[in-house]
C-alpha cells in the first residue's frame, strides 16, 4: 500500500489517466517522500486495523490462513484495478516514478563530497540501512514498554490477560496496524530504485 501511494503521489499516472486531475496538477503531484512516509503509515494502519478486526476470534492454523488469504486478495485486488478505472494501471504497474529527494539530497543521482563519490544504489541502501534500524529501536521500545508486556501476557494466557483488566481487543488490533503500517513506511523507499510499481506474486 505504501508502496502504491508512493508511486500515485510521485509519478504522472494520475494526470494521464484523469483530465480534472490534469488540470489540478499539469505536471503530476510529485510529492516529496517526506509527506508520503507520514501519510503512507495512517493508511496502512487504518488499513491493518479494518483487516485485523474479522480476525481478533481466529486461533491457530485458522489465523495463518485467514492473513495468508487476505494477502492474496489484496494482490489480486490491486492486480485488477486497471479497469473500470485504471488507478493501479493493473500488471504493468506505475512506471516512471521520481527519486527520492530530501533536505536537497536526490537519492537517484551521485552523491559526491570532497572528491569521494558515493553511487545512487550506495544511497538508497544507507537509507533503507535507517530504516531498519528506527524500526528495530521502536519495536524494541514497544516490547518493553506497557503495551509490549500486555502483548506478552495475552501471548501467554489470553483469558488471565483480559481478567487482569488488559484490554484485549485494542491490544490484538495494534500489532496488526503497527506491523502493515512500518511495512508501508519502508516500502515506498524501494520503489523509486526501481522506478516501477507493480504487485508481486509473493506479496
Amino acid at each position: 500500500m505504501g508502496a502504491y501511494l508512493f508511486a500515485l503521489m510521485g509519478s504522472s499516472h494520475l494526470t494521464e489517466t484523469f483530465p480534472w486531475f490534469a488540470q489540478m496538477f499539469p505536471n503530476g503531484m510529485h510529492t516529496s517522500l517526506l509527506i508520503v512516509i507520514p501519510l503512507a503509515l495512517v493508511v496502512a494502519g487504518c488499513l491493518g486495523v479494518l483487516l485485523g478486526a474479522p480476525t481478533l476470534k481466529l486461533r491457530g492454523d485458522y489465523l495463518a490462513i485467514v492473513t495468508l488469504g487476505f494477502g492474496e486478495i489484496i494482490r489480486v485486488f490491486l492486480n485488477n484495478l486497471d479497469q473500470p478505472v485504471n488507478i493501479t494501471n493493473g500488471p504493468k504497474g506505475i512506471t516512471a516514478i521520481d527519486s527520492i529527494k530530501f533536505w536537497g539530497l536526490d537519492l537517484g543521482k551521485a552523491w559526491k563530497f570532497d572528491g569521494f563519490t558515493i553511487s545512487s544504489v550506495s544511497l538508497y541502501y544507507y537509507l533503507f540501512l535507517a530504516l531498519v534500524i528506527a524500526t528495530v529501536i521502536i519495536s524494541h521500545r514497544l516490547q518493553t514498554s506497557r503495551i509490549g508486556r500486555a502483548w506478552m501476557a495475552i501471548r501467554e494466557d489470553e483469558i488471565a490477560a483480559k481478567a487482569m483488566g488488559i484490554n484485549t481487543r485494542n491490544m490484538k488490533l495494534l500489532p496488526s496496524a503497527w506491523a502493515r503500517a512500518s511495512a508501508a513506511c519502508r516500502v515506498p523507499c524501494s520503489r523509486p530504485s526501481r522506478a516501477s510499481c507493480r504487485p508481486s506474486p509473493s506479496a
